[in-house]
């Protein structure tokens, strides 16, 4: 009797620390959102939570969380898309020039939207036709954005261009904001989770090989999937562009980088696989810009939060990791 008692508390006690074990990341990732709402409500002297700031942290959360959520079915494959910043840039001159012609919203985003939409099936079907890793074919089109973007604004004779013809602002109403990213959620929580999309990405990014094997047509959905994050793009660069109403030759420089740490922050690791999951873009989004405005309206200086940056991404990244001697995406 004896026994059999304490075989069933280490049977508990094995099950307990084996749920604990599978989820350490997640709970790692809420920690860290946690911590950083206890340790800057503090050290902001309570204004992290002013009306003003709080206004700040919707307009900077917004877009980060939308190219978060259309990000996850890009690197749930392992793979990753660095030319994400500078097509924001180029979308938001080309929405100005739009806009400052004919005043008409739905064709500058139309027209952002089907650039997004052929950028996402360049990258993911040359890289497979040419058999190169996928973040050679995002390098190619982040060089080519850049000359595109510095062209743009030379021709201009300025650098900096602002919507002049339309209220781009109406768009940065917190209303708007949280009601789009609560839609663009719903749609990716779904499609994330009950879709083939879904299945097959992290499959593809748990082993290419075997789910190929399986009969899953990994170009096919390696190219809807870049597709998807290219309408996140697109949506993204309306609500960045309505924040600041202006572009210019460094506009959306950051956000490769700045995506790719909010997913890790989460919790996800950059192979993949079956360990990604929504609620890690949503809670490393919110991790990240709490972060980022907390140690600013802390006093740290801004060469400090790029450190402080990097000493964060660098840890994650090696402590996430899936497959050892892996260390970035295929």
């Amino acid at each position: 009797m004896q026994e059999a008692i304490l075989k069933n508390k280490s049977n508990s006690q094995s099950g307990f620390w084996g749920i604990i074990k599978t989820h350490i990341f997640d709970i790692f990732s809420v920690m860290g959102l946690v911590l950083c709402v206890i340790i800057f409500t503090v050290t902001s002297a309570g204004n992290l939570w002013n009306a003003y700031n709080i206004s700040i942290l919707i307009e900077t959360v917004c877009g980060y969380m939308i190219l978060s959520l259309g990000a996850l079915f890009v690197y749930s494959m392992g793979f990753m898309d660095v030319s994400v910043g500078v097509q924001l840039g180029v979308y938001s001159i080309l929405m100005i020039f739009i806009l400052n012609s004919t005043g008409s919203m739905l064709l500058a985003f139309v027209t952002v939207l089907v650039l997004a939409l052929l950028c996402g099936a360049f990258n993911g079907a040359v890289a497979v036709w040419l058999g190169l890793p996928s973040i050679v074919t995002s390098l190619f089109l982040m060089f080519v954005f850049g000359g595109i973007q510095y062209i743009l604004i030379e021709r201009t004779g300025s650098n900096m261009i602002s919507v002049e013809n339309y209220d781009i602002s109406r768009f940065a109403d917190s209303k708007i904001m949280i009601t789009v990213m609560l839609v663009v959620g719903i749609v990716v929580f779904y499609a994330f989770n009950f879709t083939k999309l879904g299945k097959y990405t992290k499959s593809i990014g748990a082993n290419e090989k075997t789910a190929a094997q399986c009969g899953v047509n990994t170009t096919l959905w390696k190219v809807i999937a870049y597709m998807m994050f290219g309408v996140c793009v697109a949506i993204a660069s309306v609500f960045l562009l309505a924040r600041t109403g202006s572009a210019g030759k460094g506009t959306g420089s950051t956000y490769a980088m700045d995506i790719m740490l909010c997913i890790i922050l989460g919790g996800m690791p950059l192979s993949g696989g079956m360990s990604s999951k929504v609620r890690c873009a949503v809670i490393g989004t919110l991790t990240y810009v709490l972060l980022s405005n907390g140690l600013t309206l802390s006093g740290v200086d801004i060469q400090t939060i790029h450190i402080i940056k990097a000493v964060i991404f660098l840890c994650i990244v090696l402590l996430t990791c899936r497959n050892k001697g892996k260390i970035l995406p295929r």
